[in-house]
């Protein structure tokens, strides 16, 4: 019994506290305090963003060339990347290994 009481008090006391804290003013300092962690917050999360983007697009590059192996057809050349060298019978120094 003491148990419930002690929940309902709980309970009481947290919802009278939540709309005191509701109704005052924060002083300016806070306030400021506030917007300038909100600011690095959105500033963390876009480069985190740019981080995510940048690793799936490497991931989706790596995955293509590699689907692209394995079903024998021929990847499409990278930007600046030249051909493979060919040996005397045509075929690439790779596929001789």
């Amino acid at each position: 019994m003491w148990r419930l009481l002690t929940f309902a008090a709980g309970i009481v006391a947290g919802a009278v506290g939540v709309r005191a804290l509701k109704k005052a003013e924060a002083p300016e300092k806070l306030t400021d305090l506030a917007h300038k962690a909100r600011s690095g917050l959105d500033k963390a999360g876009e480069g985190l963003r740019d981080a995510t983007v940048s690793g799936l697009s490497a991931v989706e590059k790596s995955s293509a060339s590699l689907r692209a192996k394995l079903t024998g057809e021929a990847a499409p050349p990278e930007d600046g990347a030249a051909t493979a060298p060919t040996s005397s019978n045509g075929t690439s120094k790779n596929e001789e290994a």
